[in-house]
């Protein structure tokens, strides 16, 4: 009797491993997928020649091949880039700091700020290299254009050789 036990323990584990390998697969589609237009996109400000921006084809992507700056003095590319609402309702963005690399140590500070059309700083400024590091939920009326503004500080230290890549992030939310 005892060994009849032990085999029926033994079928009851062999069944519950088996069935754990037992599953349905559910479908999900969606089809069609079409591109829009971006509501918000980037486009040229008046440094944008300065800083070497290339706006990508649908404006949903920059960047910049001749920002630079002197060791212990500020640069300022006040309107590196402009951030335009193609929208007829306001949107909320969101500009934060994503990642950097290369001589990093040497960078005294990197700061991008957003202004309106008046001049009004529009939330925080973006510390390159602060981790979650943002200018915070931002609201950008209809048809307005704000510009980026970037403030960059090499330290005394810092030699011609040096260089740094910085990734920021644009969120656009509510779609």
């Amino acid at each position: 009797m005892h060994g009849i036990l032990w085999i029926l323990l033994f079928l009851m584990i062999i069944i519950v491993v088996v069935s754990a390998a037992v599953y349905t697969l559910l479908y999900l589609r969606s089809s069609p997928i079409p591109a829009e237009r971006a509501d918000i996109q980037f486009v040229s400000g008046a440094d944008s020649s300065a800083a070497g921006a290339s706006i990508g084809t649908n404006g949903t992507f920059v960047s910049f091949n001749s920002m630079a700056g002197w060791p212990n003095a500020t640069r300022i590319y006040e309107d590196a880039v402009g951030i335009k609402n193609f929208d007829t309702s306001s949107r909320t963005i969101e500009l934060k700091f994503y990642s950097w690399s290369g001589s990093t140590s040497n960078i005294e500070y990197i700061y991008v700020k957003i202004f309106d059309s008046t001049g009004t700083q529009q939330g925080s400024t973006v510390v390159v290299g602060t981790t979650d590091s943002s200018s915070g939920q931002l609201t950008i009326p209809a048809n307005a254009t704000w510009r980026v503004q970037w403030e960059i500080k090499w330290a005394a230290g810092a030699k011609s050789t040096d260089s740094v890549s910085v990734t920021l992030q644009l969120i656009v939310s509510g779609e």
